[in-house]
């Protein structure tokens, strides 16, 4: 007998077992789609659509956005489902639902993740803002949409507010 012939079978099972091993598998097995150094985190469904995820994978998806609320952002599908609504803004879920989720860690990590965000030009300083007005609109915008225009912004927030040309 020769040797490939031998371990013929045993072969194709593993190989058969490999291919199979997702199948029927829990969403919790799902891999999540990853920007930066965080990418690919385990999904825990029970957590919302992107749950389990660190504060650091949240805050790198909404730096990676333009405009916070894009349907391709996960942090924004996350940000949905622990308001207890659909891609659409229509309430899903009971006032006790969204309670509920929003005491999950999935939730309380995409909220830190929200502070410590600085959005899609994050680390520029005042004179890039002042060479580049079109980027600093949109990163005006961005900041406005999280609510971090306010005085006591910081960061690159910051950096945009006191350009001169205030928030578009």
């Amino acid at each position: 007998m020769k040797p490939s012939a031998r371990f013929s079978i045993p072969a194709m099972l593993i190989v058969a077992a490999a291919l199979l091993s997702g199948c029927g598998q829990q969403a919790s097995s799902v891999t999540a789609p990853g920007v930066g150094p965080v990418a690919g985190a385990k999904i825990n469904a029970s957590e919302g659509p992107f749950g389990g995820q660190t504060v650091a994978w949240y805050a790198a998806q909404l730096n990676s956005h333009a405009v916070v609320g894009e349907a391709a952002d996960p942090a924004w599908q996350e940000a949905l489902w622990c308001g207890g609504k659909d891609a659409q803004g229509n309430a899903v879920a009971s006032a006790d639902a969204v309670t509920k989720r929003r005491g999950t860690v999935s939730c309380q990590n995409l909220y830190a993740g929200v502070d410590q965000a600085q959005g899609p030009y994050a680390g520029r300083d005042h004179g890039w803002f002042k060479a580049h007005p079109k980027e600093r609109t949109a990163q005006a915008a961005w900041c406005q949409s999280l609510g971090k225009e306010t005085l006591g912004a910081t960061g690159t927030c910051a950096a945009v507010q006191t350009t001169g040309a205030g928030f578009y």
